[in-house]
């Protein structure tokens, strides 16, 4: 099982590493934090924000 600590660290390399992509595919990027008003539990908020940040990220490919 990952820990919280390392689940922190891959997502925020992932909103680094996506920052860069064009605009249309940052907006994508702000449902992110949305995650965090309907969870309690750092975890599933951590697993959700990863999942979306993935969805950007492969919208960005596509655009690409």
């Amino acid at each position: 099982m990952v820990s919280l600590e390392e689940l922190r660290a891959t997502v925020s390399r992932m909103e680094q590493r996506l920052s860069a992509l064009e605009p249309q595919v940052k907006a994508l990027m702000t449902a992110a934090p949305r995650f965090r008003a309907d969870l309690e539990d750092e975890l599933h908020q951590l697993l959700c924000k990863a999942g979306a940040l993935m969805l950007v990220q492969q919208v960005g490919k596509e655009r690409g």
